[in-house]
């Protein structure tokens, strides 16, 4: 079944962008305001306290009341660039839109790439009054991570997903160091054989440079996908329809050997309608140590589990590296 996604995927226009980014926020503040404060703080640099505060018998000038509830308030404007450069003119312009009688007023940037110190410079000295900073897609990302204990599972989702469609979109690369662990059940044998991972043609997915085979709460097999095709397999008639990575005719054999055991073992019919992840396994033993199973796969970032740089290490180094490792 394909996977349902909390932000839309249709659209790379910068005010879908944008949209998405501010449902992120919405979600995070309707699920506690203290995280949303939280985000907001971390993205902006300044503290931003949401919701009202309730004091009692607080000294004032000269009286003490018996209560007091006061409510802070700040405006933080937020500018979205996805293929374009920031226009200083234009985030001038927009802090011309702020008033005196907020308690802060913040202009935050939102860009692919990190900003140019030298314009970043420039913007303030042109608006000294007015607090701004500048962030990347990735920094909401990583700032987004931090707000959630391990049980929160339905935010870490909500995150995940919002990660998942920036890298979808191009907002930032991170498949390059992505594993998708896929559950194979039945068939681990089979794509452990032949260095071949399948799933329905017109299942999305993220983009990833690894498959980790799993199956009884252990990955036991890695690769680096080298070609993803698209198979038609009739008679003795293979054609293939390249979706990515090296288009080659090393893996006709195994495509065809895969087809077959899985009619042959499983009644499976894949010949058509089915798209096949390629290249070369090795031996692991990355064991999942929290409860229970997976139902659907997993995303897994390579840099962060085996620190390193993912592109200096062959997949024999990194299956080593994941022995002495564990995720949940």
């Amino acid at each position: 079944m394909p996977k349902i996604h909390y932000f839309q995927r249709y659209s790379s226009k910068e005010n879908a962008i944008t949209n998405n980014t501010l449902q992120l926020l919405g979600r995070i503040y309707s699920y506690s305001p203290l995280k949303a404060s939280q985000f907001l703080t971390d993205l902006t640099g300044e503290s931003i306290e949401i919701g009202i505060e309730i004091n009692q018998q607080e000294r004032g000038d000269g009286a003490v009341p018996d209560g007091q509830v006061i409510q802070r308030s700040f405006k933080v404007l937020i500018e979205a660039k996805v293929d374009t450069s920031p226009d200083i003119e234009q985030l001038i312009r927009h802090s011309e839109t702020f008033s005196k009688k907020d308690e802060h007023n913040i202009l935050l940037l939102l860009t692919k790439e990190p900003l140019e110190d030298h314009k970043k410079s420039e913007i303030k000295s042109r608006i000294p009054e007015i607090k701004f900073n500048s962030i990347t897609y990735k920094d909401i990302c990583e700032v987004s991570k931090t707000l959630f204990e391990k049980h929160e599972e339905e935010m870490h989702a909500l995150v995940d997903d919002y990660e998942e469609y920036c890298n979808d979109t191009g907002l930032f690369d991170q498949s390059k160091q992505l594993m998708r662990i896929v559950p194979c059940g039945y068939t681990l044998e089979i794509n452990k054989k032949y260095g071949i991972y399948f799933n329905p043609s017109d299942r999305g997915y993220t983009k990833h440079r690894f498959v980790g085979i799993y199956k009884d709460k252990t990955v036991s097999a890695i690769w680096k996908i080298d070609s993803i095709f698209d198979v038609a397999y009739k008679g003795d008639n293979l054609k293939k329809t390249l979706i990515e990575g090296r288009n080659t005719d090393d893996y006709d054999d195994n495509l065809i050997a895969i087809i077959m055991s899985v009619e042959e073992e499983l009644g499976w019919d894949i010949t058509e309608g089915t798209r096949f992840f390629c290249g070369k396994p090795v031996e692991t033993n990355y064991k999942k140590s929290s409860s229970g199973g997976i139902q659907g796969a997993r995303f897994m970032n390579l840099q962060k589990v085996v620190g390193n740089d993912c592109d200096k290490l062959d997949i024999a180094e990194i299956a080593e590296a994941l022995k002495s490792k564990q995720w949940e």
